[in-house]
Protein backbone atom coordinates (compact mmCIF):
# COMPACT_ATOMS: atom_id res chain seq x y z
CA UNK A 1 0.00 0.00 0.00
CA UNK A 2 2.90 2.61 0.92
CA UNK A 3 4.26 1.73 -2.88
CA UNK A 4 0.60 1.95 -4.53
CA UNK A 5 0.86 5.89 -2.32
CA UNK A 6 4.34 6.54 -3.34
CA UNK A 7 4.02 5.86 -7.20
CA UNK A 8 0.76 8.03 -7.10
CA UNK A 9 2.45 11.05 -5.68
CA UNK A 10 5.03 10.36 -7.85
CA UNK A 11 2.72 9.89 -11.55
CA UNK A 12 0.56 12.94 -9.89
CA UNK A 13 4.28 14.94 -10.02
CA UNK A 14 5.42 13.48 -12.67
CA UNK A 15 2.02 14.91 -15.00
CA UNK A 16 2.67 18.20 -13.46
CA UNK A 17 5.94 18.83 -14.08
CA UNK A 18 5.39 17.73 -18.01
CA UNK A 19 2.61 20.12 -18.56
CA UNK A 20 4.53 22.71 -16.86
CA UNK A 21 7.38 22.10 -19.52
CA UNK A 22 10.02 21.33 -16.98
CA UNK A 23 9.95 17.70 -17.42
CA UNK A 24 13.20 15.35 -18.00
CA UNK A 25 12.72 11.78 -18.00
CA UNK A 26 15.11 11.14 -14.91
CA UNK A 27 11.47 12.38 -13.10
CA UNK A 28 10.03 9.15 -13.49
CA UNK A 29 12.92 6.79 -11.04
CA UNK A 30 11.16 6.16 -7.61
CA UNK A 31 13.74 5.83 -5.27
CA UNK A 32 12.36 3.71 -2.22
CA UNK A 33 13.92 4.29 1.43
CA UNK A 34 12.40 1.16 4.03
CA UNK A 35 10.27 1.90 5.65
CA UNK A 36 7.49 3.06 3.06
CA UNK A 37 4.89 3.40 5.73
CA UNK A 38 4.88 5.06 9.46
CA UNK A 39 7.12 7.63 10.77
CA UNK A 40 9.52 7.88 7.89
CA UNK A 41 7.14 7.68 4.95
CA UNK A 42 6.97 11.65 4.09
CA UNK A 43 10.35 11.86 4.63
CA UNK A 44 10.86 9.01 2.03
CA UNK A 45 8.55 10.75 -0.06
CA UNK A 46 10.24 14.16 0.19
CA UNK A 47 13.27 12.46 -0.95
CA UNK A 48 11.94 10.85 -4.00
CA UNK A 49 10.14 13.48 -5.51
CA UNK A 50 13.47 16.14 -4.57
CA UNK A 51 15.29 17.33 -8.09
CA UNK A 52 17.93 17.27 -6.30
CA UNK A 53 18.46 14.09 -4.83
CA UNK A 54 22.47 14.83 -3.56
CA UNK A 55 21.96 13.44 0.03
CA UNK A 56 20.06 10.30 -1.18
CA UNK A 57 20.69 6.70 -0.66
CA UNK A 58 18.52 4.95 -1.93
CA UNK A 59 17.75 1.26 -0.89
CA UNK A 60 16.29 0.23 -4.69
CA UNK A 61 15.33 2.73 -7.36
CA UNK A 62 12.81 1.59 -10.24
CA UNK A 63 10.72 3.13 -13.34
CA UNK A 64 7.24 1.49 -12.38
CA UNK A 65 6.22 2.89 -15.09
CA UNK A 66 7.87 1.32 -17.82
CA UNK A 67 6.05 -2.53 -16.64
CA UNK A 68 2.76 -0.68 -18.63
CA UNK A 69 3.74 -1.98 -22.31
CA UNK A 70 4.52 -5.37 -20.99
CA UNK A 71 0.42 -5.81 -20.99
CA UNK A 72 -1.12 -6.73 -24.14
CA UNK A 73 -3.58 -4.04 -23.82
CA UNK A 74 -0.99 -1.58 -23.40
CA UNK A 75 -1.79 -0.93 -27.33
CA UNK A 76 -4.18 -0.51 -29.67
CA UNK A 77 -4.52 -3.56 -32.34
CA UNK A 78 -1.94 -3.47 -34.87
CA UNK A 79 -4.24 -3.16 -37.69
CA UNK A 80 -5.85 0.23 -37.73
CA UNK A 81 -6.92 2.74 -40.81
CA UNK A 82 -4.64 4.96 -42.02
CA UNK A 83 -5.68 8.59 -41.58
CA UNK A 84 -6.30 10.21 -44.84
CA UNK A 85 -6.59 14.25 -45.06
CA UNK A 86 -6.63 16.97 -47.27
CA UNK A 87 -3.17 19.16 -47.83
CA UNK A 88 -4.61 22.37 -46.94
CA UNK A 89 -5.57 20.79 -43.20
CA UNK A 90 -2.16 19.93 -42.18
CA UNK A 91 -1.00 24.09 -41.93
CA UNK A 92 -3.89 23.87 -39.17
CA UNK A 93 -2.79 20.80 -37.56
CA UNK A 94 0.64 22.07 -37.38
CA UNK A 95 -0.62 25.96 -36.36
CA UNK A 96 -2.51 24.42 -33.34
CA UNK A 97 0.96 22.26 -32.26
CA UNK A 98 3.09 25.17 -32.34
CA UNK A 99 0.72 27.24 -29.85
CA UNK A 100 -0.50 24.43 -27.93
CA UNK A 101 3.09 24.74 -27.07
CA UNK A 102 4.22 28.22 -27.23
CA UNK A 103 1.48 29.30 -24.94
CA UNK A 104 3.52 27.52 -21.79
CA UNK A 105 5.89 30.30 -22.25
CA UNK A 106 5.56 34.30 -22.02
CA UNK A 107 6.54 35.89 -25.17
CA UNK A 108 9.86 37.71 -24.98
CA UNK A 109 10.80 41.05 -26.64
CA UNK A 110 8.94 42.11 -30.21
CA UNK A 111 6.68 38.62 -30.06
CA UNK A 112 3.06 40.13 -30.36
CA UNK A 113 1.21 36.77 -29.16
CA UNK A 114 -1.47 38.36 -26.63
CA UNK A 115 -0.53 35.84 -23.64
CA UNK A 116 -3.65 35.96 -20.92
CA UNK A 117 -2.03 34.78 -17.57
CA UNK A 118 -4.31 32.15 -15.47
CA UNK A 119 -6.89 33.69 -12.60
CA UNK A 120 -6.95 31.44 -9.92
CA UNK A 121 -10.03 33.46 -8.01
CA UNK A 122 -12.04 33.25 -11.31
CA UNK A 123 -10.86 29.87 -12.55
CA UNK A 124 -9.31 30.79 -15.47
CA UNK A 125 -6.30 29.33 -17.56
CA UNK A 126 -3.30 30.98 -18.98
CA UNK A 127 -4.09 31.54 -22.50
CA UNK A 128 -2.42 32.88 -25.98
CA UNK A 129 -4.28 34.74 -28.97
CA UNK A 130 -2.57 35.29 -31.96
CA UNK A 131 -4.11 36.81 -35.48
CA UNK A 132 -1.95 35.98 -38.37
CA UNK A 133 -2.68 38.15 -41.37
CA UNK A 134 -5.19 37.61 -44.39
CA UNK A 135 -1.26 36.97 -46.48
CA UNK A 136 -0.42 34.28 -43.95
CA UNK A 137 -3.24 32.06 -42.91
CA UNK A 138 -6.03 34.54 -42.31
CA UNK A 139 -6.66 32.68 -38.63
CA UNK A 140 -6.97 33.52 -35.11
CA UNK A 141 -5.31 31.33 -32.56
CA UNK A 142 -6.41 30.74 -29.32
CA UNK A 143 -4.64 28.31 -27.65
CA UNK A 144 -5.07 26.90 -23.96
CA UNK A 145 -3.01 25.52 -21.69
CA UNK A 146 -2.43 22.74 -19.58
CA UNK A 147 -1.35 23.12 -16.42
CA UNK A 148 -3.50 21.17 -13.73
CA UNK A 149 -2.53 17.79 -12.45
CA UNK A 150 -3.87 14.82 -13.33
CA UNK A 151 -4.91 13.69 -9.84
CA UNK A 152 -7.06 17.21 -9.23
CA UNK A 153 -8.89 16.68 -12.68
CA UNK A 154 -9.51 12.89 -12.33
CA UNK A 155 -8.80 11.37 -8.94
CA UNK A 156 -8.87 13.71 -5.90
CA UNK A 157 -11.69 15.99 -7.43
CA UNK A 158 -15.13 14.55 -5.78
CA UNK A 159 -17.57 16.82 -8.17
CA UNK A 160 -19.60 14.08 -9.99
CA UNK A 161 -20.11 14.84 -14.14
CA UNK A 162 -22.29 17.85 -14.36
CA UNK A 163 -25.41 18.84 -17.00
CA UNK A 164 -23.76 21.25 -19.52
CA UNK A 165 -27.47 23.61 -18.89
CA UNK A 166 -27.32 26.83 -21.61
CA UNK A 167 -24.13 25.89 -22.32
CA UNK A 168 -24.16 22.63 -24.78
CA UNK A 169 -27.10 21.63 -27.30
CA UNK A 170 -27.11 18.38 -25.23
CA UNK A 171 -28.46 18.88 -21.61
CA UNK A 172 -28.47 15.33 -21.08
CA UNK A 173 -24.32 14.48 -21.79
CA UNK A 174 -22.79 15.24 -18.27
CA UNK A 175 -19.58 16.74 -18.58
CA UNK A 176 -16.76 16.87 -16.65
CA UNK A 177 -17.54 19.25 -13.88
CA UNK A 178 -13.98 21.03 -13.60
CA UNK A 179 -13.29 21.35 -17.06
CA UNK A 180 -16.81 23.08 -17.39
CA UNK A 181 -16.66 25.20 -15.03
CA UNK A 182 -13.21 26.37 -15.91
CA UNK A 183 -14.74 26.73 -19.62
CA UNK A 184 -17.92 28.66 -18.57
CA UNK A 185 -15.24 31.28 -16.74
CA UNK A 186 -13.02 31.52 -19.65
CA UNK A 187 -15.83 32.11 -22.38
CA UNK A 188 -16.51 35.56 -20.99
CA UNK A 189 -12.38 36.42 -21.27
CA UNK A 190 -12.41 34.44 -24.78
CA UNK A 191 -15.20 36.69 -25.92
CA UNK A 192 -13.75 40.10 -24.68
CA UNK A 193 -10.80 39.92 -26.82
CA UNK A 194 -12.19 38.39 -30.04
CA UNK A 195 -13.97 41.24 -29.58
CA UNK A 196 -11.37 43.72 -29.38
CA UNK A 197 -9.53 41.98 -32.23
CA UNK A 198 -12.72 42.46 -34.76
CA UNK A 199 -12.97 46.20 -33.68
CA UNK A 200 -9.56 47.24 -34.00
CA UNK A 201 -9.62 45.00 -37.94
CA UNK A 202 -12.65 44.24 -39.24
CA UNK A 203 -11.59 42.62 -41.91
CA UNK A 204 -10.81 39.68 -39.65
CA UNK A 205 -14.36 38.85 -40.15
CA UNK A 206 -12.94 36.81 -43.02
CA UNK A 207 -10.70 34.88 -40.76
CA UNK A 208 -11.31 31.29 -39.40
CA UNK A 209 -10.79 31.05 -35.44
CA UNK A 210 -8.82 27.89 -34.55
CA UNK A 211 -9.26 27.04 -30.93
CA UNK A 212 -6.29 24.50 -29.54
CA UNK A 213 -4.61 23.30 -26.34
CA UNK A 214 -2.87 20.64 -24.82
CA UNK A 215 -3.88 18.22 -21.81
CA UNK A 216 -6.80 19.79 -19.63
CA UNK A 217 -6.33 22.72 -21.39
CA UNK A 218 -7.09 20.74 -24.86
CA UNK A 219 -10.65 19.18 -22.73
CA UNK A 220 -11.47 23.04 -22.07
CA UNK A 221 -10.84 23.91 -25.79
CA UNK A 222 -13.10 20.96 -26.81
CA UNK A 223 -15.81 22.44 -24.81
CA UNK A 224 -15.57 25.76 -26.08
CA UNK A 225 -15.51 24.78 -29.58
CA UNK A 226 -18.51 22.65 -28.82
CA UNK A 227 -20.08 25.70 -27.37
CA UNK A 228 -19.09 28.03 -29.83
CA UNK A 229 -20.81 25.37 -32.66
CA UNK A 230 -23.95 24.79 -30.46
CA UNK A 231 -27.09 24.95 -32.72
CA UNK A 232 -29.75 25.56 -30.30
CA UNK A 233 -31.47 28.18 -29.27
CA UNK A 234 -31.20 28.04 -25.30
CA UNK A 235 -27.64 28.11 -25.67
CA UNK A 236 -26.66 32.26 -25.35
CA UNK A 237 -23.40 33.80 -24.76
CA UNK A 238 -21.18 36.67 -25.29
CA UNK A 239 -18.43 34.09 -27.43
CA UNK A 240 -21.39 31.91 -29.27
CA UNK A 241 -22.84 35.58 -30.66
CA UNK A 242 -19.08 35.69 -32.27
CA UNK A 243 -19.63 32.52 -33.85
CA UNK A 244 -21.18 33.98 -36.68
CA UNK A 245 -18.24 36.56 -37.45
CA UNK A 246 -16.02 33.89 -38.51
CA UNK A 247 -15.61 32.12 -41.41
CA UNK A 248 -14.85 28.55 -39.61
CA UNK A 249 -14.32 27.73 -36.38
CA UNK A 250 -11.84 24.73 -35.44
CA UNK A 251 -10.87 23.03 -32.72
CA UNK A 252 -7.20 20.93 -32.61
CA UNK A 253 -6.02 19.35 -29.31
CA UNK A 254 -3.50 17.22 -28.26
CA UNK A 255 -3.44 14.48 -25.35
CA UNK A 256 -6.79 15.53 -24.09
CA UNK A 257 -8.42 14.08 -21.05
CA UNK A 258 -12.17 12.76 -21.77
CA UNK A 259 -14.27 15.75 -20.63
CA UNK A 260 -18.37 14.33 -21.11
CA UNK A 261 -20.91 10.78 -20.97
CA UNK A 262 -20.23 11.14 -25.02
CA UNK A 263 -18.10 11.77 -26.79
CA UNK A 264 -18.55 16.04 -28.54
CA UNK A 265 -18.19 15.94 -32.09
CA UNK A 266 -18.42 18.20 -35.15
CA UNK A 267 -22.09 19.43 -35.54
CA UNK A 268 -23.34 17.98 -38.67
CA UNK A 269 -24.88 20.02 -42.41
CA UNK A 270 -23.07 21.62 -45.03
CA UNK A 271 -21.82 24.87 -43.82
CA UNK A 272 -19.76 23.18 -41.00
CA UNK A 273 -18.44 20.33 -42.87
CA UNK A 274 -15.12 21.82 -43.30
CA UNK A 275 -15.06 22.61 -40.03
CA UNK A 276 -11.64 21.00 -37.82
CA UNK A 277 -12.76 18.73 -34.92
CA UNK A 278 -9.36 16.64 -34.23
CA UNK A 279 -7.58 15.34 -30.93
CA UNK A 280 -4.28 13.79 -31.26
CA UNK A 281 -3.73 11.27 -29.16
CA UNK A 282 -0.25 9.68 -28.43
CA UNK A 283 -0.48 5.27 -28.35
CA UNK A 284 0.67 5.39 -24.25
CA UNK A 285 -0.08 9.02 -23.07
CA UNK A 286 -2.02 8.13 -19.91
CA UNK A 287 -3.86 11.68 -19.50
CA UNK A 288 -5.95 10.57 -22.50
CA UNK A 289 -7.34 7.65 -20.24
CA UNK A 290 -7.68 9.72 -17.21
CA UNK A 291 -10.90 9.05 -15.70
CA UNK A 292 -11.20 8.54 -12.25
CA UNK A 293 -11.59 4.29 -12.04
CA UNK A 294 -9.00 3.95 -14.93
CA UNK A 295 -6.46 5.99 -13.17
CA UNK A 296 -6.83 4.02 -9.86
CA UNK A 297 -6.35 0.80 -11.55
CA UNK A 298 -3.46 2.28 -13.46
CA UNK A 299 -1.62 3.03 -9.99
CA UNK A 300 -2.34 -0.70 -8.98
CA UNK A 301 -0.56 -2.00 -12.74
CA UNK A 302 2.23 0.61 -11.41
CA UNK A 303 2.88 -0.85 -7.72
CA UNK A 304 2.56 -4.96 -8.91
CA UNK A 305 5.83 -7.16 -10.15
CA UNK A 306 6.24 -6.83 -13.66
CA UNK A 307 4.17 -9.49 -15.53
CA UNK A 308 6.15 -12.95 -16.84
CA UNK A 309 6.07 -12.77 -20.39
CA UNK A 310 7.50 -16.33 -21.10
CA UNK A 311 10.09 -18.14 -19.72
CA UNK A 312 13.12 -17.22 -21.74
CA UNK A 313 15.90 -15.75 -19.57
CA UNK A 314 16.24 -12.01 -19.84
CA UNK A 315 12.64 -12.10 -21.64
CA UNK A 316 11.90 -9.09 -19.63
CA UNK A 317 14.81 -7.22 -18.81
CA UNK A 318 15.23 -6.90 -22.77
CA UNK A 319 11.49 -5.64 -22.89
CA UNK A 320 11.67 -3.39 -20.18
CA UNK A 321 14.96 -1.83 -21.52
CA UNK A 322 13.57 -0.16 -24.59
CA UNK A 323 10.31 1.55 -23.76
CA UNK A 324 10.14 4.49 -26.44
CA UNK A 325 8.74 2.57 -29.05
CA UNK A 326 5.63 0.23 -28.64
CA UNK A 327 5.89 -1.34 -31.69
CA UNK A 328 9.50 -2.74 -30.41
CA UNK A 329 8.35 -4.21 -27.42
CA UNK A 330 4.88 -5.59 -29.47
CA UNK A 331 7.54 -7.25 -31.68
CA UNK A 332 9.85 -8.57 -29.05
CA UNK A 333 7.34 -10.47 -27.38
CA UNK A 334 6.40 -12.56 -30.22
CA UNK A 335 10.21 -13.06 -30.87
CA UNK A 336 10.86 -10.32 -33.93
CA UNK A 337 13.41 -7.89 -33.85
CA UNK A 338 13.29 -4.65 -34.76
CA UNK A 339 16.42 -5.28 -37.07
CA UNK A 340 14.35 -7.54 -38.77
CA UNK A 341 11.17 -5.16 -39.30
CA UNK A 342 13.75 -2.66 -40.80
CA UNK A 343 15.37 -4.53 -43.05
CA UNK A 344 12.17 -5.77 -44.29
CA UNK A 345 12.45 -9.45 -43.37
CA UNK A 346 9.28 -9.57 -41.57
CA UNK A 347 6.47 -7.63 -42.94
CA UNK A 348 3.03 -6.96 -41.75
CA UNK A 349 -0.41 -8.13 -43.55
CA UNK A 350 -0.74 -6.10 -46.82
CA UNK A 351 -2.55 -2.51 -45.33
CA UNK A 352 -1.52 -3.46 -41.94
CA UNK A 353 0.75 -1.56 -39.61
CA UNK A 354 2.82 -2.30 -36.98
CA UNK A 355 3.18 -3.38 -33.87
CA UNK A 356 2.55 -6.86 -34.76
CA UNK A 357 -0.13 -8.66 -32.26
CA UNK A 358 1.39 -9.24 -28.61
CA UNK A 359 -0.23 -12.49 -27.92
CA UNK A 360 2.36 -13.82 -25.63
CA UNK A 361 1.51 -10.77 -23.41
CA UNK A 362 -0.55 -11.02 -20.49
CA UNK A 363 -4.17 -8.35 -20.43
CA UNK A 364 -4.33 -6.06 -17.29
CA UNK A 365 -8.09 -6.16 -16.83
CA UNK A 366 -9.48 -1.94 -17.06
CA UNK A 367 -12.48 -1.06 -15.03
CA UNK A 368 -14.82 1.15 -18.02
CA UNK A 369 -14.37 4.57 -17.54
CA UNK A 370 -17.58 7.07 -17.05
CA UNK A 371 -16.44 9.76 -19.89
CA UNK A 372 -15.32 10.17 -23.51
CA UNK A 373 -12.84 11.38 -25.46
CA UNK A 374 -14.20 14.36 -27.64
CA UNK A 375 -13.53 15.05 -31.68
CA UNK A 376 -12.27 12.89 -34.19
CA UNK A 377 -9.72 10.68 -32.66
CA UNK A 378 -6.23 10.24 -34.42
CA UNK A 379 -3.64 7.88 -32.90
CA UNK A 380 -0.17 8.94 -33.22
CA UNK A 381 1.85 5.59 -33.26
CA UNK A 382 5.69 5.02 -33.05
CA UNK A 383 7.18 3.85 -36.48
CA UNK A 384 9.31 0.63 -36.01
CA UNK A 385 13.28 0.79 -36.76
CA UNK A 386 12.73 4.16 -36.49
CA UNK A 387 15.80 6.36 -35.54
CA UNK A 388 13.76 8.96 -33.61
CA UNK A 389 10.63 9.26 -31.20
CA UNK A 390 8.87 12.03 -33.55
CA UNK A 391 8.55 8.84 -36.25
CA UNK A 392 5.31 8.10 -36.11
CA UNK A 393 2.37 6.78 -38.30
CA UNK A 394 -1.50 8.36 -37.73
CA UNK A 395 -4.27 5.76 -37.70
CA UNK A 396 -8.24 6.64 -37.07
CA UNK A 397 -9.72 5.12 -33.71
CA UNK A 398 -12.82 5.75 -31.89
CA UNK A 399 -13.61 6.38 -28.69
CA UNK A 400 -14.84 2.48 -27.53
CA UNK A 401 -11.47 1.35 -29.10
CA UNK A 402 -9.32 3.53 -26.63
CA UNK A 403 -11.79 2.03 -23.54
CA UNK A 404 -10.07 -1.45 -24.05
CA UNK A 405 -6.50 -0.50 -23.62
CA UNK A 406 -4.60 1.07 -20.47
CA UNK A 407 -2.21 3.88 -21.26
CA UNK A 408 0.77 4.44 -18.80
CA UNK A 409 4.41 5.75 -20.63
CA UNK A 410 4.03 9.61 -18.85
CA UNK A 411 6.89 10.49 -21.99
CA UNK A 412 3.93 10.11 -24.38
CA UNK A 413 2.49 13.17 -22.99
CA UNK A 414 5.08 15.48 -23.38
CA UNK A 415 3.55 18.66 -25.98
CA UNK A 416 7.13 19.09 -27.28
CA UNK A 417 6.46 15.74 -28.28
CA UNK A 418 3.09 15.88 -29.83
CA UNK A 419 3.94 18.70 -32.05
CA UNK A 420 7.69 17.08 -33.53
CA UNK A 421 5.48 14.18 -34.08
CA UNK A 422 2.75 16.64 -36.00
CA UNK A 423 5.85 18.24 -37.88
CA UNK A 424 7.19 14.73 -39.39
CA UNK A 425 3.75 13.88 -40.39
CA UNK A 426 3.25 17.35 -42.73
CA UNK A 427 6.54 16.86 -43.78
CA UNK A 428 5.59 13.36 -45.21
CA UNK A 429 2.47 14.08 -46.53
CA UNK A 430 3.96 17.67 -48.39
CA UNK A 431 6.77 15.48 -49.61
CA UNK A 432 4.39 12.74 -51.03
CA UNK A 433 5.03 9.82 -48.33
CA UNK A 434 1.67 10.30 -46.73
CA UNK A 435 0.08 10.62 -43.54
CA UNK A 436 -0.10 7.50 -42.09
Amino acid sequence: MGLCELISSKFDSVISRIDEEIFGEDDLIIYTYPPLHGPAASLQLQRSLSPSRANASPESSSNYFSKVWLYSNSRLPPYLPPIKLYMSTYPLICLAAQYSERVYVKPKGGERENHISAEWRRGTKAMVLKSLPIDDMNTIVFAIRGSQSIMDWCVNYRTAPTPPDGFLDDPGNFCHAGFLGVAKKTASIIAERLRALLQEDPGRSTASLLICGHSAGGAVAQLLYAHMMSQSNEVNSDLKYLTGFFKRVHCVTFGAPPVSLLPLQQPGGSKNRKSLFFSFVNEGDPVVRADKAVVASLLKLYSRPAPTINSEPGRNAACMADLKSSAVLAAAAVGITSKEKANGKVKPPKGASWPVPTTNLPEWNIPPGTLSLGGRLVLLRDTPGAQSNEEVGAFGVTDEQMRSVVFGDPVKHMMRLYARRVEFLATRAVTGQGFG
